[in-house]
């Protein structure tokens, strides 16, 4: 059972917005599927109609309670048939996103490549391995891009790059950004790799029939990690299974959150348990929207380590509860409170370091 309340602010879309009414809808009891299928008409119009920003905001400014459903919606009227195509012969697009996590440590300063040198290597492997199922026509960018570069792409452009079958060079939606290090210590970091597939409009979507990510994520994070190596710089990158747009961005925030997190613990909890001994934890939300987990010995209460989670209108709250509950588990940490009242912000102990906090 969930203990943390919840302090993000409720909003609504603004009345004048397009959305408004039928994002409402799903918050309805019985509205269920029926709400859906007409919001996703509803943007399937609009982004034929070339209107793609109406559905981006309806996805980056929805309650925090119905973004993911929102995000759904979007992200099916992005791939959705105009409804031309018909025959066993008939083609669709679809264009999808590989969330890849990097850890990095080592050389500072330094600087990891925004462009993958060779990625038909990566898509070789993903395709031998039957990462986007049956799926073997598809093309993939070797850009990696930023989480603010998906969410700034407009839903119009993917949903004309859905229509262009056979056009690998127009998957390059993304800008590339290089991950500059400026600190030799462990850090996370989100990058995105923009892809679309090819299948007859009769097919399942590889959504349906995708393979495991530990099929090809072995490999594809030896390709990776091998390409973008520089010397005195270790560099693991942990790729996630493709994804439609939207769920993708959340996906992949998660995963960061959720790695950065691991990192803290196991550093802080080992530096503990080196000094005084077994650390107890305290899990708590604060006012500014970020779950804060303290790290402290039983013996001196001023050796606290301390993180931050931020929360954004995708998360899950009793999700990240349950992640910060397990991994504290599998460490070991007998002792965690979470606190049932929404706490103020505080500063964090010790400074923080450029490990701790999100990237």
């Amino acid at each position: 059972m969930p203990h943390l309340p919840d302090p993000r602010p409720d909003r609504r879309l603004p009345d004048g917005h397009p959305f408004a009414a039928r994002v409402a809808a799903l918050e309805e009891a019985g509205a269920g599927e029926r709400a859906h299928d007409v919001l996703v008409k509803l943007m399937s119009r609009a982004l034929e109609a070339g209107d793609g920003e109406s559905v981006r905001s309806a996805v980056l400014e929805a309650p925090h309670g119905l973004a993911l459903k929102v995000a759904r919606a979007a992200d099916e009227a992005i791939n959705r048939s105009d409804g031309t195509e018909s025959g066993a012969s008939a083609i669709l697009s679809r264009v999808f996103l590989v969330p890849v996590l990097f850890v990095t440590a080592g050389a500072a300063p330094a600087r990891v490549p925004g462009v993958v040198p060779d990625v038909a290597e990566l898509r070789g492997i993903m395709r031998d391995a039957g990462a986007l199922g049956p799926v073997e026509n598809f093309a993939l960018a070797n850009a990696l891009g930023t989480a603010a570069a998906v969410r700034a792409a407009s839903p119009a452009t993917l949903h004309a790059l859905s229509r262009a079958v056979g056009d690998a060079a127009g998957v390059a939606v993304l800008e590339p950004a290089p991950i500059e290090l400026a600190s030799a210590d462990e850090q996370v970091h989100l990058r995105f790799m923009a892809g679309v597939s090819v299948t007859r409009a009769d097919a399942p979507t590889f959504l349906e029939t995708a393979g495991q990510v530990g099929r090809w994520g072995m490999a594809f994070s030896k390709a990776l990690a091998r390409q973008m190596a520089s010397p005195g710089l270790s560099v693991l990158a942990l790729p996630r299974a493709p994804m439609t747009w939207y769920a993708a961005l959340a996906e992949g925030r998660h995963a960061r959150e959720e790695i950065a997190f691991s990192l803290f613990a196991s550093n802080a909890i080992r530096r503990i348990r080196t000094e005084t001994g077994d650390p107890v934890a305290t899990v708590a939300v604060q006012q500014d929207a970020k779950v804060r987990i303290d790290l402290i010995s039983p013996f001196d209460s001023l050796n606290v380590h301390s993180h931050l989670w931020p929360l954004c209108a995708f998360d899950d709250l009793g999700r990240i509860e349950h992640c910060i509950r397990e991994l504290l588990l599998e460490c070991r940490v007998a002792r965690v409170e979470f606190v049932d009242r929404v706490v103020p912000p505080a500063p964090l102990s010790p400074p923080p370091e450029t490990w701790l906090m999100p990237q």
